[in-house]
């Protein structure tokens, strides 16, 4: 049967509970949940600790799920400990989502647990994975493909989850409960091998002790091992994506190619993982194959180049940079507004703001330099002020060129990703261009001897 030393030595191993802990634990009414439901309110006063119990009733089994419910508060009652039951319709929800039933689960009742934990202040969730659970995983993620990350399986700790039966077994499980006449609700779906993961439990497992009778352990070792591996490359990781990584705002986000390149491969995928994270919030929200497409898109692709990958995440090669991010990728409506010489002119599509003002060339001390302040002879403009964005077949004379060029291959020199070049805006004398905002002005409206008014402009970017 459970061993409460052997608890007590998992929790103190990876600190999985310190004294004053409020901890929601997530009882599903099976043995394994009401195990560690049990035990810790066992254990409560040994470390000091406050518990919530916490059950969400996915809907799969009807009048059963409704049973389980009704189990879990009157075991909660019992054992005096706040108790908290939802009823979702995950079925539902998976459907208008797009997701499996398993994954629209899981998100439900992690959602529903840190709603619990917010409501009590708890700082800790208790889950109840347990050591068959290790070596399942384990075998699953093994039988369909996957890195030493995936390898790892579950770990005792991650963030406020913690898994203090991770080193029971089932048995050993069943055994507690029946000691202590629990009595746990029993799901029957468990014991039918239409599903993967009950084959495993129930066909390959038994198959693989008969050749190691302790291959529970062996898994759970394995993973351990790996677990350690897998996080000194995930700190190497962790570091150079520190270094690389520039945030624009929480969606979106850019790697320079050149540090990618340089990177070793496994750090790569993990590189671009934590990005997805950053995201999303989840690091696993893509696949391995995605991954590899992704590598070949950042080093071979061309530049303006799109990649549509899960979870909404828009890939950009974009010159020497990767471009990820969650916003709607789309150009910028046409926009045009007429400049008074001495006003301020909001400019709504960008949320800037234009200041414009015509002095005496003597007021003014030097010719600004800034990128977002020009200064040009006021007295060349024959037009109409206007600032508006790009045209089809706008050309401009930079100033220092001898000659006209194309404002896309102006653009392009100064490796201005595509899908920010609408929203760069640009004053015109008509339809001339004067200034390309925020990089030059034309070499027809600069500033002379002659000149005797200037017009400064101002641009406020958002």
């Amino acid at each position: 049967m459970l061993n409460m030393d052997k608890i007590k030595k998992t929790i103190d191993r990876y600190q999985l509970i310190e004294a004053g802990d409020r901890i929601v634990v997530a009882v599903s009414g099976g043995p394994d949940s009401v195990c560690l439901l049990h035990l810790l309110d066992t254990i409560k006063d040994f470390y000091n600790i406050k518990l919530y119990g916490a059950h969400l009733n996915h809907n799969f089994r009807g009048i059963e799920a409704q049973k389980d419910a009704q189990y879990v508060h009157n075991l909660c009652e019992e054992m005096g400990i706040m108790s908290f039951v939802k009823s979702v319709d995950v079925p539902v929800i998976a459907k208008e989502k797009g997701y499996t039933l398993e994954e629209a689960g899981r998100i439900m009742r992690y959602s529903f647990f840190d709603e619990v934990a917010e409501k009590t202040g708890a700082n800790k969730i208790a889950v109840a994975h347990n050591l068959n659970d290790q070596a399942e995983t384990l075998l699953m993620r093994l039988l369909r493909g996957t890195g030493i990350q995936g390898l790892t399986a579950i770990h005792h700790k991650r963030g406020r989850i913690i898994r203090p039966l991770l080193d029971t077994s089932r048995e050993d499980i069943e055994g507690y409960c029946g000691f202590h006449n629990l009595k746990p609700r029993m799901d029957h779906t468990n014991f039918e091998t239409i599903y993967h993961r009950n084959k495993i439990r129930l066909q390959l497992i038994p198959l693989l002790q008969e050749y190691n009778n302790n291959i529970l352990e062996t898994l759970a070792k394995t993973a351990e091992i790996l677990k350690l591996d897998s996080d000194y490359i995930d700190y190497q990781a962790h570091q150079l994506y520190n270094q690389l990584t520039v945030y624009d705002s929480k969606t979106r986000l850019k790697i320079p190619i050149d540090g990618l390149e340089k990177a070793h491969p496994a750090l790569q995928s993990r590189i671009f993982r934590l990005a997805v994270e950053a995201l999303v919030g989840r690091r696993e929200a893509i696949e391995y194959k995605h991954i590899q497409i992704l590598i070949d898109f950042a080093f071979k692709e061309v530049t303006g180049k799109q990649l549509q990958l899960p979870m909404g995440i828009t890939a950009i090669r974009s010159y020497d940079l990767l471009l990820l991010t969650t916003d709607a990728i789309e150009e910028n409506t046409a926009f045009t507004y007429s400049l008074n010489h001495n006003a301020t002119t909001e400019i709504d599509e960008l949320d800037s703001r234009l200041i414009c003002r015509v002095i005496n060339r003597n007021a003014l001390m030097e010719i600004p330099k800034q990128a977002h302040t020009k200064a040009i002879d006021y007295d060349k403009v024959k037009g109409s002020l206007k600032v508006r964005n790009r045209r089809e077949g706008d050309r401009f004379w930079p100033l220092g060129l001898k000659g006209t060029k194309k404002l896309k291959d102006f653009f392009i020199d100064y490796k201005v990703p595509r899908e920010m070049r609408q929203q760069i805006p640009l004053v015109c004398d008509d339809d001339e261009i004067i200034w390309v905002v925020g990089y030059r002005i034309s070499e027809k409206y600069k500033i002379t001897n002659e000149t005797k008014r200037v017009l400064l402009m101002e641009y406020t970017p958002k």
